[in-house]
Order: C-alpha cells, then sequence, then structure tokens
C-alpha cells in the first residue's frame, strides 16, 4: 500500500474506526472509503441522466408554474413547522 499523508482530522477518523474495532487497521479504512468513491463515481453518470430528465421533465410539463414567492412561503412553513417538532403532512 501507498504511504500516505492524512490530515490531522481524517488520522482521527481512521484511528477511530480502528479502535471501535469496525476495521482491523488503517488500510481497512482507507480501502472502504476508497472503494465507496469508486462507487459514487460510477454512480455518477446515472445520478446525472436522472437529474437531467427531471429537468426536461419540469420545463416540458404544460402546468403553470408557481410563483416563487409562493415556493418561498411554502418552503418556510415547513421549516417552521419542522423546526417545532411537528410533522409533515
Amino acid at each position: 500500500m501507498a504511504d500516505i499523508d492524512l490530515s490531522p482530522d481524517l488520522d482521527r477518523f481512521v484511528e477511530k474506526q480502528v479502535r471501535t474495532g469496525r476495521f482491523r487497521d488503517a488500510a481497512e479504512v482507507v480501502t472502504a472509503g476508497l472503494r465507496l468513491l469508486e462507487q459514487s463515481l460510477a454512480d455518477e453518470p446515472d445520478h446525472r441522466k436522472t437529474l437531467l430528465t427531471a429537468i426536461v421533465t419540469a420545463f416540458d410539463d404544460p402546468r403553470p408554474g408557481l410563483p416563487a414567492k409562493e415556493v418561498f412561503e411554502r418552503l418556510e412553513d415547513r421549516h417552521a413547522r419542522r423546526s417545532r417538532g411537528g410533522r409533515e403532512p
């Protein structure tokens, strides 16, 4: 394995993962992180395609759009309810 330098924060994170017994050593932690990165990068084209399809669908929707003021009011109301611990409908 390559010798790598980690930031102090990442070094502490790796040490914690080993200390908790989740991983045998630092190499396993790094390998798990690299596998997640590899999967994330592999999935990226699919995510982009899904997002682009949703955007095109929204632009092609014949229904009238909502005024920005109304959208922001709804978002602010939703945030206020969640902040108070209320449930979403």
